[in-house]
């Protein structure tokens, strides 16, 4: 028989496995942990909106702001104050709102400036007296009991931070008429000077119509419109600025310069008495409402105008209006 000669086969040698560099070994890592702050954010932010409106429901220490008891605890209602710093002497508030938060919901109620209330301490007096006499805690303490309400938190602005929260979202987009433009620059010419030591530069708008852009300054003196009509159709233009404002943030919500910028201007410019944890949980209820409801304080046929206060004539009508707006709808 004739046999083959055996020969031993050589043997395959598995090919190495590439060995990663430094740089791709930091990339990796990098994107892991990117992807961990990612994960730990989203669940951050729905721990943060699921809890309850009604959490914050707690009267603040060392202060009575004649709270009204037995109010439904799906929203919350906070005082915004616009103050105005260009005066040289008491600084009054310039703009009052309450905002209204819940889950799904946001309601914007302006309050006009000259409505004659009692003021705690100092007898009958316009509304944007209250905060020159005591300040915000003054402000809600007249609210409250002007209208039954449990106002307990707030935030305040003057002109200097709301020029500064608009730019820090890149500006806003308003509708404006010929005549809103018109008065918008006059007013802008005025504010440019006083704001040109602060570094700002007051550049006029030029078009009038749809989505016109504003930036901080131009924004800030289209607020103040005023001479053009009354200060009832004011207050809806700093409805309509807030609701332009919450727009440009929701529009770039992932963003991180936009929220860096956001947050260095709300922890150098706004005041309040709300704690982190109430300002990130509001907040993205806020954002997540889309666009906010209006009201307007007094209403209709509940008082009387001479031109320059505003006296009510029926109370229960504005509170059961506020009442029906926030809670019931």
């Amino acid at each position: 028989m004739y046999y083959e000669s055996y020969q031993k086969k050589p043997r395959r040698r598995r090919p190495r496995a590439k060995r990663r560099t430094f740089g791709e070994w930091l990339a990796q890592g990098l994107l892991k942990l990117l992807a961990l702050l990612l994960i730990a954010a989203l669940l951050c932010a729905g721990l943060l909106y699921a809890l309850p409106p009604g959490t914050f429901l707690v009267e603040p220490e060392g202060g009575e702001l004649a709270l009204t008891d037995g109010l439904p605890a799906s929203c919350i209602n906070v005082l915004l104050l616009g103050t105005d710093v260009l005066r040289s002497s008491m600084q009054r508030s310039d703009a009052v709102l309450i905002a209204s938060v819940g889950y799904g919901k946001l309601k914007l109620t302006s309050v006009l400036r000259d409505t004659v209330v009692d003021i705690p301490g100092h007898g009958q007096g316009k509304l944007n007296a209250a905060f020159a006499y005591g300040g915000a805690e003054l402000a809600m303490r007249t609210l409250n009991q002007t209208f039954g309400l449990n106002i307990m938190h707030y935030a305040q602005v003057d002109f200097v931070a709301l020029v500064k929260l608009v730019d820090a979202i890149g500006g806003v987009e308003i509708d404006l008429t010929d005549a809103e433009r018109d008065r918008l620059n006059l007013t802008l010419r005025g504010s440019g000077k006083i704001f040109a030591p602060l570094g700002y530069t007051a550049h006029e708008v030029t078009a009038s119509g749809e989505n016109i852009h504003l930036d901080g300054l131009q924004a800030l003196s289209y607020a103040r419109i005023r001479k053009i009509d009354s200060d009832f159709v004011r207050t809806s233009r700093q409805r309509k600025l807030l609701n332009a404002m919450l727009k440009k943030i929701r529009s770039s919500l992932w963003n991180p310069a936009l929220w860096v910028r956001l947050g260095r201007a709300v922890l150098e410019s706004v005041h309040t008495n709300m704690s982190p944890l109430q300002i990130l949980s509001l907040g993205e209820k806020a954002l997540l409402a889309g666009g906010a409801e209006q009201l307007r304080l007094p209403v209709d046929g509940s008082y009387t105008d001479n031109g320059s206060k505003i006296t009510i004539d029926n109370r229960t009508a504005n509170r059961d209006a506020f009442y029906r707006f926030v809670y019931e709808s």
